[in-house]
C-alpha cells in the first residue's frame, strides 16, 4: 500500500511543475476592440449666412403736390392808418420819429423829451431811385406769394445702394427628390430714400406798396438813411477858419435829415400770376425684415439656383422738405423751407432669385435679383395759411409708393 501511494506522488510531480511554469507567465493582455462595425460620423453644415449689397435698386416712386405760403420777410405793419410805428420794407424802413426838444425841468434844470407829433418822422431810409415818384412822394414795397399749384408731380426714385444680411436653415429634401432641397430664410436689409424734383409752379405774387409824403423835399441819392451825419470842411474868410490868432482849415460833423410822413398816404395791393420754383425732396432710409421658404435646385457640382418668396415688413424713416424760391424783378430772392420728419410701418412681400457658386465646402458667393412690394405711405407738412383768409391753411404732400421695388444683389456666403 505504501508502495502504491509513493508511486502516485512521483507520477504527479511533472503536472505540478507544469502548473508552476504557467503561473509564472503573468496575465494575458486584453484584446483591442473592433470598431469596424460602427458608422463613421461626419458633420454636415446646415446653415448659410449671406452678406451682400443691393445695387441699382430703384427707390420708391414719389408723387409731390400741395400749396403753400411764401410769406413776406419784412413787416410793413398790420394797418396803414397807425402812425409813428416801425415799418420795414424790401427797399427801406420807416421808424418812429426820433426828434427831441429840451425843456425846463424846474429848479434850473433841463430835460430832453420827444417833440409833439406833427405827422412826420426824421428816421427812415430808402434804397432805389425808382421809389421817388414824379409827384414828389416816395414808395416802399414788400412782397408775399401763395403757391396755387393743384397738379400732382410724379418722380421715379433714384437708384441707390443697400445692404442685406440673410440666414438660411436647411430643412431637407422635397418629396422623393434626391437633389431639390428647401430651407427657411430670414433676412434684413437697409436702403436709402432719395427723391427730389425742381418744379416751376403757379404762384400768385402780391406786391404791397405804401406811399409816403416827402412834403416837397428832395432826398439825397440812395442809399440814404435819415438822419445822416457827415463830416464837412468849414471855411472862413479867405477860405480858411480863423481860430484865435492863427488861420487853419477845420472840419465839423453836419447832420442832414429829411422829414417823411409817419404814416402812409395809402396802401395798394397788386397781384399777378406767374411761375416760381419749388424744390421737393425726401431724404431717409427704409428697413426690410423678411421671412419665407427657399427652394434650392443644384446645377452641376458647384452651382445652384435659389428661389425664395414670402411676407416682409418695411419700416420707413423719412424727412419731407419743400423749399420755395421766389425771385422778383428787383433782384431780391425769397426762400421759405418747410420740413417734417415722418415714420411708418408697411406690410408687404418679396421674391428673391439668385445663383450661388460654391468656392469651398463652406464659402462661396451669389448674384441675383430682388423684387419687393409694400404699398404706399403719404406724408404732409403744414405750409402756412392764406393771408387774406387766415382760416384757410396750406399743406404739401408727398406720397411714397413702395409697390414696385426691384434691383440686383450680390455678396458672399458662409456655411456652418
Amino acid at each position: 500500500m505504501r508502495v502504491l501511494i509513493l508511486a502516485l506522488c512521483v507520477a504527479c510531480l511533472p503536472l505540478t511543475a507544469f502548473s508552476d511554469d504557467a503561473d509564472d507567465k503573468g496575465p494575458v493582455p486584453e484584446e483591442i476592440p473592433n470598431f469596424n462595425q460602427l458608422d463613421e460620423f461626419v458633420y454636415v453644415p446646415k446653415s448659410t449666412l449671406s452678406l451682400g449689397y443691393r445695387f441699382l435698386l430703384h427707390g420708391p416712386k414719389t408723387t409731390f403736390s400741395g400749396q403753400g405760403e411764401n410769406p413776406s420777410t419784412v413787416d410793413p405793419g398790420p394797418d396803414q392808418l397807425i402812425p409813428n410805428i416801425s415799418r420795414t420794407y424790401i427797399d427801406g424802413t420807416v421808424e418812429p420819429d426820433q426828434r427831441t426838444v429840451t425843456v425846463d425841468a424846474g429848479l434850473g434844470g433841463e430835460e430832453t423829451v420827444p417833440i409833439a407829433s406833427d405827422g412826420r418822422t426824421n428816421s427812415w431810409s430808402y434804397a432805389n431811385t425808382s421809389q421817388v415818384l414824379p409827384d414828389g412822394n416816395i414808395t416802399f414795397h414788400t412782397y408775399q406769394a401763395e403757391i396755387t399749384d393743384t397738379a400732382d408731380h410724379d418722380v421715379t426714385g433714384e437708384p441707390n445702394l443697400g445692404m442685406e444680411l440673410v440666414l438660411d436653415r436647411d430643412m431637407g429634401k422635397i418629396g422623393k427628390s434626391k437633389k431639390i432641397t428647401w430651407s427657411m430664410t430670414a433676412g434684413f436689409s437697409i436702403a436709402d430714400i432719395h427723391s427730389s424734383s425742381y418744379l416751376a409752379v403757379p404762384t400768385a405774387l402780391t406786391t404791397i406798396t405804401d406811399t409816403y409824403d416827402l412834403f416837397g423835399q428832395v432826398p439825397p441819392s440812395p442809399p440814404f438813411t435819415s438822419p445822416e451825419t457827415q463830416p464837412q470842411t468849414v471855411y472862413g474868410i479867405g477860405g480858411a477858419v480863423n481860430s484865435g490868432t492863427t488861420t487853419t482849415t477845420a472840419t465839423q460833423d453836419a447832420t442832414q435829415q429829411i422829414l417823411l410822413g409817419n404814416v402812409p398816404l395809402n396802401r395798394q395791393y397788386d397781384t399777378v400770376n406767374l411761375l416760381t420754383t419749388n424744390r421737393y425732396f425726401d431724404e431717409g432710409a427704409y428697413y426690410t425684415l423678411r421671412v419665407g421658404p427657399t427652394v434650392t435646385i443644384p446645377i452641376g457640382s458647384r452651382l445652384k439656383l435659389n428661389v425664395s418668396a414670402g411676407p416682409d415688413i418695411v419700416y420707413i424713416g423719412n424727412e419731407f422738405n419743400v423749399l420755395e424760391d421766389l425771385s422778383i424783378a428787383t433782384g431780391e430772392d425769397f426762400q421759405t423751407l418747410y420740413q417734417k420728419e415722418n415714420s411708418k410701418f408697411l406690410p408687404g412681400y418679396y421674391v428673391d432669385v439668385d445663383l450661388q457658386y460654391r468656392l469651398t465646402d463652406k464659402a462661396g458667393f451669389y448674384l441675383g435679383g430682388v423684387y419687393e412690394g409694400a404699398g404706399s405711405f403719404t406724408q404732409t407738412v403744414a405750409s402756412g395759411f392764406n393771408p387774406v383768409n387766415p382760416s384757410q391753411t396750406y399743406q404739401y404732400t408727398s406720397k411714397l409708393d413702395f409697390g414696385d421695388q426691384e434691383g440686383l444683389k450680390g455678396g458672399m456666403t458662409i456655411r456652418f
